[in-house]
């Protein structure tokens, strides 16, 4: 009897839910409260989107919008429907996406996120230190001190979404649409948001934050365009304010709180990561290298380093990057992980130490392509009769991983080199022993394992 021994081969949206872009107010907002929130220093954030769907949070000076300028980077962490400057300087970012903490400026690094699953579009810091949240199911609040998101309730019946929200004198209200859709004002019961009520009709702005222009107290707005305006709720006027860079369309507006200091422009940056050719999603094989083609049109100032970055995160690109590399090349290494999707891209920046600084404010990043680690097949092999007398023959199945189908090349001393393809992870095939062979191990060895993406050998 001869004993069968195996050896086995192993791997551009729209802000607050209903932008009026291009709209202008009216008629009067039928309303006798005093407006007391006042723009400090005539200063005001805005987030901001250019042509090329970039975001970027602005610094204006509502005295003089020609000196409206960036103070943070391009990013995708900053949101496309509302942010909230919070006391301390971090800022509360608020979309689709989710609701992202981000570092104080010039830092757009997320601090803590979560999802989004209510679909809040707008928020405000209210004076007891919460953030409202509003959204089409009802109001809720965010604790900045511990990031608990608690939902209050929803809106009466004949409301039917909250845009923007702000402060009038202490007392909470928001730009709705009606149930037949008109644009109105309601007065926001923070303790049951049902009991909200409309308290006069409005035709307009989005991207709403209370503020003060010539000593009058009023509404200040964008509506989603780069031009800043002033609404008197005293005799119901509009007035342009000003514009900042007309490549810009302004998404959102904050009011910093007391105490927060004035942050500064951003340097004028020539830093350009320059732009990967597309190409991909690249499947890869753990046993081999993905090279992919350089990038074009870089910019590096004297000081700049170029590194292309492997990273698992497109919303906080910095801060996932699992991998660099000097050229357009990765090799699978830990903590890398098959059948995960990564992102690569070129990163540019001041050199410190021989590495990119992630703290420059000229920090760029390209564009990014998709890339996922596939593991090499494997192939076991079992028989149900490992025992085989001189001259027969049994029945070997051969067990494997990876994706189908797969192509096993294996040698048998009776048979020499086979090779045969499998449509499914499993599969059987035969192995005889020579006539008058002595007792003893027989080998069958895989030498080969081709799947659908990858090669074992």
């Amino acid at each position: 009897m001869n004993k069968i021994r195996f050896k086995v081969c192993k791997n551009v949206f729209l802000p607050k839910g209903f932008s009026t872009k291009g709209l202008r107010i009216g008629v009067s907002l039928l309303l006798s409260f005093c407006w007391l929130h006042v723009a400090k220093g005539q200063i005001i954030y805005a987030t901001a989107l250019n042509s090329n769907g970039e975001k970027v949070i602005f610094k204006i000076n509502l005295s003089d919008c020609g000196a409206a300028c960036p103070i943070t980077p391009f990013s995708p962490n900053i949101a496309g429907a509302d942010f909230v400057l919070l006391p301390g300087g971090n800022h509360l970012h608020i979309d689709d996406n989710g609701i992202r903490r981000l570092e104080p400026p010039p830092s757009v690094q997320i601090v803590w996120q979560t999802s989004n699953s209510l679909q809040y579009q707008s928020g405000q810091l209210a004076p007891n230190g919460l953030v409202y949240l509003a959204g089409p199911a009802g109001l809720g609040t965010l604790n900045p001190a511990n990031n608990v998101i608690a939902f209050i309730g929803a809106w009466p019946s004949n409301i039917f979404q909250v845009g923007d929200i702000y402060y009038i004198n202490g007392v909470l209200y928001g730009t709705a649409l009606d149930d037949n859709f008109n644009t109105v004002i309601i007065q926001i019961n923070t303790n049951d948001p049902s009991q909200s009520t409309i308290v006069g009709p409005f035709i307009g702005p989005t991207d709403e934050e209370g503020g003060v222009w010539n000593g009058v107290p009023g509404l200040i707005f964008a509506d989603a365009s780069h031009t800043i305006y002033f609404y008197n709720p005293q005799d119901g006027t509009t007035v342009t304010i000003c514009d900042i860079d007309t490549n810009y369309s302004i998404l959102s507006l904050s009011s910093p709180p007391a105490g927060l200091p004035e942050y500064p422009c951003m340097p004028a940056c020539t830093t350009n990561a320059g732009t990967l050719p597309q190409a991909g999603p690249y499947n890869t094989c753990t046993n081999a290298t993905l090279t992919f083609p350089p990038a074009t049109g870089t910019v590096l100032d004297a000081n700049d380093l170029l590194r292309y970055i492997l990273f698992s995160n497109p919303s906080d690109t910095a801060g996932s990057i699992v991998a660099t590399s000097n050229t357009p090349s990765f090799a699978f290494a830990p903590p890398m992980q098959t059948g995960v999707t990564y992102y690569i891209a070129s990163m540019a920046g001041d050199n410190l130490n021989g590495n990119v600084d992630l703290a420059d404010p000229c920090l760029d990043f390209s564009n990014a392509l998709q890339v996922v680690w596939r593991p090499i097949p494997a192939v076991t092999f079992s028989a149900a009769n490992p025992n085989v007398c001189a001259g027969a023959c049994t029945t070997v199945t051969a067990n494997f991983t990876g994706t189908a189908p797969f192509t096993l090349t294996y040698t048998s001393p009776a048979a020499g080199t086979v090779t045969q393809t499998f449509s499914g992870s499993t599969g059987t095939f035969q192995v005889c022993t020579l006539p008058g062979s002595p007792p003893g191990g027989v080998v069958v060895q895989a030498t080969k394992v081709v799947d659908g993406l990858c090669t074992c050998e």
